[in-house]
């Protein structure tokens, strides 16, 4: 089953958030929440810790914000990585891509 989203977490490692938009319905929302224009259709957000990267990650999820999957350390794994040291708890939206223009999403 295709979810449809509105943006996806597409870097989360080191000390930086990075989202990508695909169109402009989630900008104010990430934008109120500390979110700044990045290069082209990505806000960035500083985050100093993982403590305060997660309580970020549960605010994107609750807006519905996907978290790629991939390789070396992709938001996907970070999220789990997190879950999984209990810092934060519940499912969240996994997006793959199949090419640069298809992806899936599921429920992890």
């Amino acid at each position: 089953m295709e979810t449809h989203i509105d943006a996806y977490v597409r870097q989360a490692d080191g000390h930086c958030i990075k989202v990508m938009l695909f169109n402009g319905r989630s900008r104010a929302s990430l934008q109120a929440l500390g979110f700044s224009a990045g290069e082209g259709d990505t806000l960035t957000l500083p985050v100093p810790d993982d403590a305060a990267k997660a309580a970020v990650f549960i605010r994107l999820r609750d807006l519905g914000v996907a978290f790629s999957a991939g390789r070396e350390w992709c938001p996907a794994d970070v999220f789990e990585h997190l879950r999984e040291g209990g810092v934060l708890e519940g499912p969240y939206l996994r997006v793959a891509w199949r090419t640069p223009r298809q992806f899936t999403v599921t429920t992890a």
